[in-house]
């Protein structure tokens, strides 16, 4: 698209509507693959901007009688050897200001249950499990602050529990903690 002394020229892809009871058309960008040799990359940025850069905003569809589009994020299976990785962080802060903020949460709910959160290593069938960190950051004033809480209850249940439990073995030693 062309550029301009405004505002840039705009680049949309969009998938037909449907009307009748049919779903939606699908749209999809997908890089080509190679027999003997490496997949090509597929990338998705924002413009950078003299003030604000541009956003990247990924959003399931909105489901009005049953649910809403889900979301996956996950790395390529790797046939003969380790799968590939998957990295979510922000970016360091320039000569002022603070890094951005990084925020893991579901939905809230108005009857029922709200969105579990999980985050676990993988098991191994003959190796050692993944390790699992999480550690605060420190610093020339005060350190990070890590905290651990169990959700309240408005209501007549009990408050939610909280654990930390190490490991067992079936042949040696318990983990410690």
């Amino acid at each position: 698209v062309g550029s301009g002394d405004g505002s840039g020229g705009t680049f949309s892809v969009v998938a037909g509507d449907s009307s009748g009871s049919n779903t939606g058309g699908a749209a999809s960008v997908i890089a080509g693959s190679s027999s003997s040799s490496g997949g090509g990359s597929l990338s998705l940025a924002s413009g950078a901007g003299n003030t604000v850069g541009g956003a990247v905003t990924l959003d399931g569809g909105v489901g009005t009688t049953a649910l809403g589009g889900s979301i996956a994020i996950s790395s390529g299976v790797g046939t003969d050897t380790s799968s590939g990785s998957v990295s979510v962080s922000t970016s360091n802060a320039g000569t002022s200001g603070v890094s951005g903020d990084l925020s893991l949460s579901t939905g809230t709910a108005s009857s029922g249950t709200s969105g579990d959160v999980s985050i676990g290593s993988g098991s191994s069938a003959s190796g050692s499990g993944g390790n699992f960190a999480i550690s605060v950051g420190s610093g020339d004033g005060s350190g990070g602050t890590f905290s651990v809480v169990a959700g309240d209850s408005s209501g007549s249940n009990t408050g939610g529990a909280a654990s930390v439990i190490a490991g067992s073995s079936s042949s040696s030693g318990g983990g410690s903690l």
